[in-house]
């Protein structure tokens, strides 16, 4: 017992070490408060998204609604849980005494990345159901503005509970492996679980891969339906045309993203895997110092993605506003000229 307590402590105490100087190293040090600024700019992003969008409630489909607000809560919980790591590090940094207090319990790091684990599966998973309601919204345009939110709600819970199904596993794994609290809980992947974050990370990346292409053939589908209606002289479709709109909207506003996350995410698998495949032949630091250093691609992507929802809001706000504005006017005009034939005709 005392000789398994002792090599506890040896492996503890070079982990701390180890840790220490890969956290005041100069490139950790570096990319920690980039992350840092990033992820705080991310959360003020997204309170500004949610402030924009209940100043003025804008008319758009409820599945697409409660697909983006799902988007943007996995965001959220995901950044929230990385800025508290981050932040977490860098006051640690400036207060501890002892190395080992820079290392983590187990039990936290269950809390700080299991949101992580989530969005790797959730939030692909969310712009393939995304791509699978513009193609409904696209193949039945003349009644799927009447349709329920059935379908979201469906594939809301689905991406959820499997995406935390997926992350609760991972986490018991951690804890079932007895190296892990030799470790200090840098953090949760095990040997146990290497191969199957590896599958999820293959499987993900076909997704958005798959999403962005089916969004290219979308788009190209919603334009040759607008040229052919503009060849038909009658029996024009107020909702018909009113969803063919929004669909080449939205599409307008997705397929460039989707294209962007697919670019990003293909290169941040690969070198995950890559990294992943090595792991036991780099140090725990030089694994959390990699992967810090490749979630920076995915938080630039974030920014960018709320950025373009909160100006895809204030489109379509002021749109509305036009809209309402003229047809607030004809109505004028229209009382006006009856008003006038009333007093010619007495």
């Amino acid at each position: 017992m005392t000789s398994i307590n002792s090599t506890s402590n040896i492996n503890l105490n070079s982990l701390a070490t180890d840790l220490e100087q890969s956290l005041l190293s100069t490139p950790y040090a570096i990319i920690l408060r980039i992350n840092l600024l990033i992820l705080f700019i991310i959360l003020i992003l997204i309170f500004e998204l949610i402030r924009q969008y209940l100043k003025t409630r804008i008319i758009i489909h409820g599945n697409l609604m409660l697909l983006f607000m799902s988007i943007v809560l996995i965001c959220f919980i995901n950044t929230f849980a990385q800025f508290i790591t981050a932040l977490r590090y860098c006051l640690i940094l400036l207060f501890y005494k002892d190395p080992k207090e820079l290392l983590t319990p187990l039990w936290l790091v269950c809390f700080l990345l299991g949101p992580f684990y989530i969005q790797i599966l959730c939030y692909p998973s969310l712009h393939f159901c995304i791509m699978l309601e513009r193609l409904r919204a696209t193949l039945f345009l003349e009644r799927y503005e009447n349709e329920g939110k059935k379908l979201a709600v469906f594939m809301n819970i689905f991406c959820w509970v499997i995406s935390i199904g997926y992350s609760i596993y991972i986490i018991l794994m951690a804890f079932a492996d007895p190296t892990m609290a030799i470790q200090g809980a840098i953090f949760l992947s095990t040997k146990s679980t290497a191969n199957l974050t590896i599958y999820v990370s293959i499987l993900t990346t076909l997704m958005v891969i798959l999403t962005a292409l089916s969004d290219w053939k979308i788009t190209k589908l919603n334009k040759k339906i607008k040229q052919k209606s503009k060849n038909i002289f009658f029996g024009y479709n107020l909702s018909k045309s009113f969803q063919l709109n929004e669909n080449i909207l939205v599409m307008r506003l997705i397929l460039p993203m989707d294209i962007a996350y697919a670019t990003i995410y293909l290169i941040y698998n690969a070198l995950v895997v890559l990294i992943r495949i090595y792991k036991d032949k780099i140090s725990p630091t030089d694994y959390v110092f990699y992967y810090s250093t490749l979630d920076t691609l995915l938080y630039l992507y974030t920014i960018v993605t709320i950025i373009v929802y909160i100006k895809l809001i204030k489109f379509i706000r002021n749109n509305q506003s036009i809209t309402i504005e003229i047809t607030t006017k004809s109505n004028e005009q229209t009382n006006i000229y009856f008003k006038e034939l009333q007093k010619i005709w007495g």
